[in-house]
């Protein structure tokens, strides 16, 4: 450990110790009654924790001298706020291949972050557009005031440089608008429905309102922009987009993400991105972000994180506790080079090859096993095929509907499902579209309203010779079923229609004893059965 880090860690213990001990530095008796420092009682304080915390006597007298100046600041810092209304700001400026620099300045809250920027550039000459503030995690604007986006006295500001060098002038002047116009693109492309859907791991398409719809695609754009900057180890680039789409998230219903792992791994981001920055005053930002960690994100960078942050609040056994589990899980996450390559070689199909990506995952939810691994994969294809085909069905649907038009109460649309019904009964497409249409939907007035108000022509509708089983397989019902159903109710269709459609087309009972015989109805017997008005058969669903 060299010098600088082995004072930070003394640090971490002697402010813990104070705090734990509700020792007070600017109060007797360690000041005296004229303000000053109680020489004597400080030494003895040193001399104290010297022995407890097994640091030298020497830098323990130094730290607490220090932190007992820096106390006595912050107090004469909070009077001048009280009588004048200045902010004592400290801001932590990052430029590249350089060594941060601290400024500390007193200022009017009411101040525009423009104003600031101006102020920090007579500072470092650095040009004003080319400078992002950062402020308890957020990107300040730089028309609003301080106070409105969440600055306080003694707050701590991260200054961002978006360095540039001759040769590039004209790629940083692009990367500037770049934010920008990612923000604007995603949500224009958010309102497109067949350009850009929302899907689970598995294909299942996501339904949220479309303002949150918006937010949800503009954050998720500005997350991947984020994490091709951190790929490239340019951590201040982004820690802007991922702070960015953290403004975007937050206009999500909260429950929504809750329930999806994309918001949790941001957070990870973000407070990854403050490590590497070694921004150490955002810790308690990035405490409070990893606590919204689910045991769902990415291990093995969540326990590290925490591990840390355990370190500076000097929780020593819970930090060694993460770091070992983080140790535990780097080692799980190694995967065999030559077990990738052979499944990308031999591939999980013969039409479908296999991305060295896809089977690191793949062994990796295996622990290396290269046959179950391709099970894996080819069961989590499977699972995304199938969603996306039940959602392109779901959205013919949607169409057929609107197509068929709404119903006579203006509410609801023709059901697709029940005109199908209609025509497997023997009735004219038209015919059914129209009954169904002034009846809201219900089939047995639907029924009625065909035979009272008949197309003109040979097409209004078409009578045909039905059993009770036929009739029900129509209706979308499993044949064995439908016999099963019937055989339960002594030949009543309705009764059998309706435990059908309550049950989800299952009955229950012994299907070995099932007549085979079809129950024939006749034509007086099937005119009073269309003409019945309570009849209800089960919908007919668009497979998958």
């Amino acid at each position: 450990m060299n010098s600088q880090l082995e004072k930070e860690d003394f640090l971490i213990q002697i402010r813990d110790k104070l705090r734990k001990d509700g020792v007070k530095l600017w109060l007797p008796p360690y000041l005296n009654d004229s303000k000053k420092c109680s020489v004597e009682d400080v030494k003895k304080l040193s001399q104290e924790y010297c022995d407890v915390l097994k640091i030298p006597f020497e830098i323990c007298h130094e730290t607490l001298l220090q932190l007992q100046v820096n106390s006595l600041e912050n107090l004469k810092q909070k009077s001048r706020y009280e009588s004048s209304g200045l902010a004592t700001i400290k801001i932590k400026i990052l430029v590249q291949n350089s060594p941060p620099k601290i400024l500390t300045k007193e200022l009017l809250l009411s101040m525009r972050t423009s104003d600031l920027k101006h102020i920090i550039n007579q500072e470092i000459n650095f040009p004003t557009d080319r400078l992002k503030l950062i402020s308890s995690g957020r990107v300040l604007n730089d028309s609003d005031s301080l106070s409105c986006q969440g600055v306080k006295n003694g707050s701590q500001i991260l200054a961002i440089t978006i360095s540039e060098t001759p040769t590039q002038v004209v790629q940083t002047e692009k990367q500037i608008k770049e934010l920008e116009e990612i923000k604007t693109d995603s949500r224009l492309l958010a309102l497109d429905n067949q350009y850009m859907q929302l899907e689970d791991q598995f294909g299942n398409a996501i339904k949220i309102p479309p303002n949150e719809k918006k937010a949800l695609i503009v954050a998720m754009t500005l997350h991947e922009k984020g994490k091709t900057a951190l790929k490239r180890n340019d951590y201040s680039k982004a820690l802007v987009f991922f702070l960015e789409a953290d403004e975007e998230f937050r206009h999500c219903n909260s429950q929504l993400l809750n329930t999806v792992d994309n918001y949790a791994l941001l957070d990870l981001d973000i407070a990854w991105c403050y490590l590497c920055l070694e921004s150490f005053a955002h810790l308690p930002e990035a405490y409070e972000r990893l606590k919204r960690c689910n045991e769902e994100a990415l291990f093995m960078r969540l326990h590290l994180l925490q591990a840390i942050v355990m370190y500076h609040k000097n929780m020593r056994s819970e930090a060694l506790i993460l770091l070992k589990k983080a140790e535990d899980e780097i080692s799980n996450l190694k995967v065999d080079e030559q077990s990738i390559m052979m499944l990308v070689e031999l591939g999980i199909s013969k039409d479908n090859c296999c991305s060295p990506a896809e089977a690191t995952l793949g062994l990796r939810a295996t622990k290396g096993d290269v046959n179950e691994a391709a099970k894996y994969i080819e069961d989590n294809r499977e699972k995304r095929t199938e969603s996306r085909k039940k959602a392109k069905a779901e959205e013919i649907l949607k169409k057929e509907r609107k197509k068929l038009g709404k119903c006579a109460d203006g509410q609801q649309y023709v059901d697709p499902n029940f005109v199908n019904i209609l025509v497997n009964m023997g009735f004219n497409k038209e015919a059914a579209r129209i009954a169904l249409q002034k009846t809201n939907n219900t089939i047995s007035d639907s029924i009625q309203y065909i035979q009272e108000h008949p197309l003109p022509g040979p097409s209004g509708t078409k009578r045909t010779h039905l059993s009770f089983i036929q009739l029900l397989e129509a209706a979308g019902f499993d044949s064995r079923m439908a016999k099963l159903a019937l055989q339960k109710h002594s030949g009543d269709i309705m009764k059998a229609a309706e435990e059908l459609l309550s049950n989800n087309g299952i009955v229950s009972g012994d299907l070995s004893g099932l007549i085979l015989a079809s129950f024939i109805i006749s034509n007086s017997v099937l005119r009073d059965f269309y003409a019945e008005e309570n009849y209800m058969p089960g919908r007919l669903f668009l497979s998958s």
